[in-house]
């Protein structure tokens, strides 16, 4: 029994040393392609379920995305808000899919993190994140991006930025 806990504990520090490989450290160098923000509600009890919504700035334009996620081993909850860059995005579509995060926090009241999301096209998302609750989190999970329908709310970005003056 003692044997299995400590195997499980090396394979969480492997994966936990994976994502945060020097080798995609190496993509925060270079200028992002995109950037995005989210907000989301999550609620757990040993499995729990996240879902939100946020907006990405990719080539001059603003398009609105949906998140849903399942986490394993967590309890309580919580409010995110999170921003991040996005690397190797080469067209808006590259960003809907599913993305694998390893993850051990706690959230007292406020607390805020980082997290490296990858999905199967190689789109690269760097977090960073603020959570407002009461969560203690000490598996994995992930986390799928969809693009909502870019005929009706694309919203070019520079027009924004001229209206807000």
């Amino acid at each position: 029994m003692m044997r299995v806990a400590w195997i499980v504990r090396v394979a969480m520090a492997a994966l936990l040393m994976g994502a945060m490989n020097p080798i995609g450290a190496w993509a925060q160098d270079a200028r992002p392609d995109a950037r995005l923000q989210f907000s989301s509600f999550s609620v757990g009890l040993l499995f729990g379920y996240s879902q939100g919504e946020g907006t990405l700035d990719f080539a001059g334009q603003r398009y609105p995305f949906t998140v849903s996620g399942i986490k394993l081993a967590t309890v309580g909850i919580s409010r995110v808000s999170a921003v991040g860059q996005v690397y190797r995005l080469r067209e808006v579509a590259d960003l809907a899919g599913r993305y694998i995060a390893v993850e051990g926090a706690l959230t007292l009241v406020q607390g805020g993190g980082n997290a490296v999301l990858r999905n199967e096209k190689g789109v690269t998302i760097y977090l960073q994140n603020l959570q407002q609750g009461l969560e203690l989190t000490l598996g994995g999970g992930g986390l799928s991006i969809a693009l909502t329908d870019p005929t009706e709310k694309v919203i070019p970005a520079v027009m924004e930025n001229a209206s807000a003056r």
